[in-house]
């Protein structure tokens, strides 16, 4: 179902640009992003300066969206896409997004970050690109590197404006390093490092400062009553006091395993467009704080 919902797709962007006498013209402060997030660490460089163009809504998921052939056509106004790499939405689509954009400039975001690998896995209908986790932005860690890539990006599209931007950019890198340091002080102290998610979404935060993820997913899959078993096992091994859910996912596993260790269930979303307000969250949460 998922091949043919991407033929149609692709069929209609044929049709929408057969029909052209030329590519859709370009919009000169256009520039799309894949995820909520990245609009945020956009605007902290940039201000307003671009129109920001997200593929992937409020409450879309990565691995399964599929864009409309009018966000299609806006990728193709853009003068710059700025792909949070390897997400399966990127995967999936990136090519055929960028042969009707005709003249772009693409970026990875992820450039130059030491990316999680592991072996092949399935999410539902899709895997992970080679192993890899496509979670960078889940770490201040790693977004400080996302936002010097960003900035080096933005700044080929609009050199005259270098100056301001790099102030920006100074600003935004020294509140990242104060979280980043900070983190790291606190889960170095921790007691419990160890903390349970419905979809490893956190996978760079854990990496990064010495946390341990458990997720409840099973490749990509609902957990059977087998692995629900293991998994309160895991939790009572680890005493697991929070259970995350991202909000775009069913609450009713989490829901049954923090009931029977005691622990609490708190909804999250890493696809907040305020990255930094929801990183504090979660991390706060993490510390036992929130």
């Amino acid at each position: 179902m998922r091949f043919v919902n991407i033929l149609i797709v692709s069929v209609l962007m044929f049709g929408i640009y057969s029909c052209q006498p030329k590519q859709a013209k370009k919009v000169e402060n256009q520039i799309s992003v894949s995820i909520l997030p990245q609009k945020y660490f956009v605007e902290r460089i940039a201000g307003n300066d671009f129109q920001v163009n997200i593929l992937i809504p409020p409450g879309g998921s990565p691995a399964t969206y599929e864009p409309t052939p009018m966000q299609m056509e806006q990728v193709a106004k853009s003068v710059a896409y700025f792909k949070i790499g390897h997400i399966p939405f990127e995967n999936t689509w990136m090519n055929n997004m960028i042969e009707a954009a005709g003249e772009i400039k693409v970026y990875n975001l992820s450039k130059g970050i030491e990316l999680v690998r592991g072996p092949e896995v399935q999410h539902g209908d899709h895997f992970h690109e080679g192993g890899i986790d496509p979670h960078t932005w889940s770490s201040p860690k790693a977004v400080i590197q996302i936002v010097k890539n960003l900035y080096a990006g933005i700044v080929e599209l609009a050199p005259e404006k270098k100056e301001t931007y790099k102030k920006n950019l100074d600003q935004f890198l020294s509140e990242l390093e104060m979280l980043d340091k900070k983190s790291a002080e606190v889960f170095a102290e921790a007691e419990h490092k160890s903390f349970m998610i419905f979809h490893p979404a956190l996978t760079y935060l854990a990496r990064d400062y010495g946390l341990n993820q458990i997720p409840i997913e099973l490749h990509g899959k609902e957990p059977s009553p087998a692995h629900m078993q293991h998994l309160i096992g895991e939790a009572e091994k680890h005493d697991i006091k929070v259970v995350f859910i991202q909000k775009q996912f069913n609450k009713e596993n989490a829901e049954v395993i923090a009931k029977e260790i005691k622990a609490e269930v708190i909804q999250i979303d890493p696809l907040n467009e305020d990255w930094m307000a929801e990183m504090k969250s979660i991390i706060n949460h993490l510390k036992g704080e929130a």
